[in-house]
């Protein structure tokens, strides 16, 4: 990799890309693979599946950098790119089967002591019902909340990347609140 690549823009390591600099493009991929990676997750809701929507990601923007003409900023254009991959592999995945498999917990690497090891039980019992949750509800809905609450996008773009207007991934957000909210609620009163 480029040494002190983290204080080279985002625009001069694509334009080290578009001349071919292979090391540019490790650049660019390892600054921005955690945010990528966390967006196709939380969209797809399945871990080996989010791995190959990445991959495929990343074949998408190192195919199409050479046109790449800064109409936004590439964060957000990634940011698209990524949400909108996460979306068609979910819904492909969806048609295959009627539920996506979540990985069971590791109870056998939680930590020796007792209290800690319930705390962290607790926390991953939590992650995997709101993950259930997330599931039940339709994409569009999951995509507008994952964006705005996990990633703390702006209401614009992320209307920009669905196609629609700020006033209906309000909807989606607010929507996939009640909807997560009815879902937790109802398992506490089993």
């Amino acid at each position: 990799m480029m040494d002190g690549h983290d204080r080279i823009t985002d625009k001069a390591l694509i334009e080290a890309v578009q001349r071919g600099d292979r090391d540019a493009a490790a650049c660019l991929y390892h600054r921005h693979i955690d945010r990528v990676h966390r967006i196709c997750q939380r969209i797809v809701l399945d871990p080996s599946l989010a791995l190959d929507c990445v991959q495929e990601v990343w074949l998408k923007v190192f195919r199409s950098l050479g046109r790449f003409r800064y109409r936004s900023s590439f964060a957000a254009w990634l940011n698209s790119v990524a949400a909108n991959t996460a979306i068609d592999h979910y819904r492909r995945s969806k048609r295959r089967s009627n539920r996506v498999d979540i990985d069971d917990p590791e109870v056998e690497s939680m930590a020796a002591d007792e209290q800690a090891g319930e705390r962290q039980l607790d926390d991953e019992l939590t992650r995997q019902r709101i993950q259930e949750a997330l599931e039940e509800i339709s994409v569009s809905q999951r995509t507008a909340f994952v964006l705005r609450y996990y990633e703390n996008m702006p209401l614009a773009e992320i209307a920009r990347i669905l196609g629609c207007r700020e006033g209906t991934v309000r909807t989606h957000i607010r929507r996939c609140l009640l909807a997560l909210r009815a879902k937790l609620m109802a398992e506490l009163n089993q």
